[in-house]
């Protein structure tokens, strides 16, 4: 087993698995595989150069009934911020890595050649290097290549006119925007370095070049309460977003937000398949868990609501049917830890509320 979770939590994981591989994996997979010999906990080398390795092999997936729909590529590695809820800088270092322009536009053409079309630069922040993700975009101008991409990034892309007019030639379909919040003192505590003026900016100027906004938010900061969701969900009507979605916070092992909520013994649960940012695993400040789960549930509701968006409600009521079929156990689980009369109130109240809308 190799990756984040494995990384922080291997005498767990070592239970089930010969091998751990703390870190990165590159460097030791031949060994890995080749060597039975190699059993328990070994720490990986963090890969110094990134164009040195071959590119994924992605036939047998080319070869199945429903195959990519998106190309997975990526540019970078590692992040110099150090949000309190990520685990990217402590598993990849807050010092980036590239990969040579030329490199990723020769996979993109070996990847077009086969029939690839759709693109997704699955970077922590994508246009880190902005000399050098406009030295990628230029080339895929200059050779006339016809794809269609994504990307996530952080606010600042939209404060590089130049980039934008590069993303827009190179036809970058839709941004994916971590903005975590729209509530300021959140930002704070999430340490996001940015504020909502700048959430604002950037889908104003991703607009104006053509280029959808995907929204993505955490629900559940220390400084939210239960007003939060819905002046989230009104931010990103007025804001025209094309697309969103909401996360719970959930404190990852290897976090700052793990370490501190574990210390304060607010973490009560540690089933880790309920770590998947819809599930509420942690006392909030400022509601109790079972509100922020059905203010969770609520925001995804609204926003993709019939009267706001027509084409996209069935998509939503779907997914919001699906989890909560899935989720019977566990809501049942929090209603009875955490269900209280005035939480039913308040449930009632917002009930009310959407039939008045």
């Amino acid at each position: 087993m190799g990756g984040a979770h494995p990384t922080y939590m291997s005498e767990e994981a070592i239970k089930h698995a010969d091998l751990i591989v703390k870190g990165e994996g590159e460097e030791v997979i031949l060994d890995a595989i080749d060597d039975s010999s190699l059993t328990g906990i070994i720490q990986g080398t963090p890969a110094e150069d990134l164009n040195k390795y071959p590119f994924p092999d992605f036939s047998i997936l080319d070869n199945q009934k429903r195959p990519l729909k998106r190309t997975p590529i990526y540019t970078s590695r590692g992040c110099p911020y150090n949000c309190v809820f990520c685990t990217v800088s402590s598993t990849f270092g807050r010092k980036y890595r590239f990969r040579d322009p030329e490199k990723i536009l020769e996979e993109i053409d070996m990847r077009v050649s086969q029939g690839h079309k759709h693109f997704f630069f699955y970077d922590d922040n994508f246009a880190a290097n902005k000399e050098g993700t406009k030295i990628l975009l230029d080339g895929i101008v200059r050779r006339g290549l016809n794809v269609r991409w994504s990307a996530e990034a952080r606010t600042n892309i939209a404060k590089d006119k130049e980039l934008l007019e590069l993303m827009h030639r190179a036809h970058c379909k839709y941004m994916c925007i971590g903005f975590e919040s729209v509530n300021p003192k959140a930002l704070e505590t999430y340490n996001k370095k940015q504020t909502v003026d700048d959430v604002k900016r950037c889908v104003t100027r991703l607009h104006d070049h053509k280029i959808k906004v995907h929204g993505m938010f955490i629900l559940g900061s220390d400084e939210d309460d239960s007003d939060t969701p819905r002046d989230t969900v009104k931010f990103c009507h007025e804001m025209k977003m094309d697309s969103v979605q909401f996360a719970i916070l959930h404190p990852l092992p290897g976090s700052r937000l793990y370490d501190m909520l574990d210390s304060e013994d607010r973490i009560f649960t540690k089933r880790w398949s309920l770590y998947d940012g819809t599930h509420v695993v942690f006392k909030p400040k400022k509601m109790n868990p079972l509100e922020l789960q059905r203010k969770y549930v609520w925001a995804w509701k609204k926003f993709y609501s019939l009267r706001r968006q027509p084409f996209r409600f069935p998509v939503s009521r779907r997914i919001i049917k699906g989890w909560n079929k899935a989720n019977k156990g566990t809501l049942a689980d929090l209603k009875a830890r955490f269900g209280t009369i005035a939480d039913k109130y308040s449930l009632r109240m917002e009930k009310n509320e959407d039939k008045s809308q």
